[in-house]
């Protein structure tokens, strides 16, 4: 928890006691910019709360494509929620069960519930690593190599404790990975292809790479972008924000991962993560045919844009 002035003996909420909530309070300050303050803040608004985001950066998801938290921000303020961009929290009061938060650059918010999204820290620190071995890093977490194996031999560590992406699904494979390995398979931590989503509205999912996160590997790629608006089923249910995003290695062909902003885009990403996971090329999407009219028909879209401007022209014409 952040050592906010006032915050300590007050009934804040965090996404542990957030559904133990009786009533819709009338008015939610929800202090972070991740996924669980955008989640439970978008929700809450949607239910009926007017909700104020105060965000430390200077934008929300600061971790995703700024096109990505674009996106987002524009959704929310057509929910009615209050974005408060690159500000801090000063103090903190709770009279007559409301709170006031004071801020940095001298803003006074109220509201009957304060949500605090501000992350996560490891609690390795109960382990005795002294008596087992087993190392920490830097940040607390568990060090393993590549097959969960700790510091200490006979000791694996999987999942949040051990620095993997954050994820349920994640902690998951990670079980499934390791009980391979100690039946002898031949597998490591890092041979799959992993993805997430964030249940907003519109959802984001994400898979690999961003083209940002492939050039720093000294990988030549490029990407390919299609706006929600261009979309025939997205224009007929009127989801037009977002867009589909994917990126490719030029040399081999291969899809290195793909942002998916828009309506049930948890879903659709899951098609990237096929493909990535057999190792296909973005030709394999751009030559199948998908059912119309769905959102996962403009996914062969996408892969056209590669294709070039116009592909009723024969190369050899």
């Amino acid at each position: 928890m952040p050592d906010f002035p006032g915050l300590a003996g007050t009934p804040y909420l965090t996404n542990r006691n957030f559904f133990d909530l009786q009533q819709i309070p009338p008015r939610l300050l929800v202090v972070g910019g991740g996924y669980i303050a955008l989640e439970l803040g978008q929700g809450m608004a949607r239910l009926g709360s007017q909700t104020e985001l105060i965000v430390r950066g200077d934008r929300l998801l600061a971790h995703e494509e700024s096109d990505v938290s674009a996106v987002l921000a524009d959704a929310f303020e057509q929910d009615g929620i209050g974005l408060h961009f690159n500000v801090t929290v000063q103090q903190i009061t709770y009279t007559n069960r409301v709170f006031t938060l004071t801020l940095n650059n001298g803003e006074v918010l109220d509201g009957e519930a304060l949500l605090i999204a501000t992350g996560r820290k490891s609690n390795t620190q109960a382990l005795n690593s002294a008596v087992t071995g087993t190392e920490l890093d830097a940040q607390g977490f568990i060090k393993i190599d590549d097959q969960f194996q700790t510091t200490c031999a006979g000791i694996y560590a999987i999942g949040d404790v051990a620095k993997q992406p954050a994820f349920t699904h994640v902690s998951w494979e990670d079980y499934r990975r390791l009980k391979a390995i100690l039946c002898g398979e031949h597998r490591t931590r890092n041979d799959r292809v992993l993805g997430y989503a964030i249940y907003t509205e519109p959802q984001v999912g994400r898979v690999g790479m961003t083209l940002e996160q492939a050039q720093k590997q000294g990988i030549t790629a490029s990407e390919v972008t299609l706006p929600m608006a261009h979309i025939a089923r997205s224009i007929e249910w009127g989801h037009d924000l977002g867009f589909y995003r994917m990126v490719i290695d030029t040399q081999t062909n291969l899809i290195l991962g793909a942002t998916l902003v828009g309506y049930e885009t948890a879903e659709l990403v899951h098609v990237f993560l096929s493909l990535m996971e057999a190792k296909a090329t973005w030709q394999v999407l751009e030559q199948s045919v998908h059912i119309h009219p769905t959102y996962g028909e403009a996914l062969p879209s996408l892969a056209r844009l590669l294709v070039g401007d116009d592909m009723l022209t024969c190369p050899n014409m």
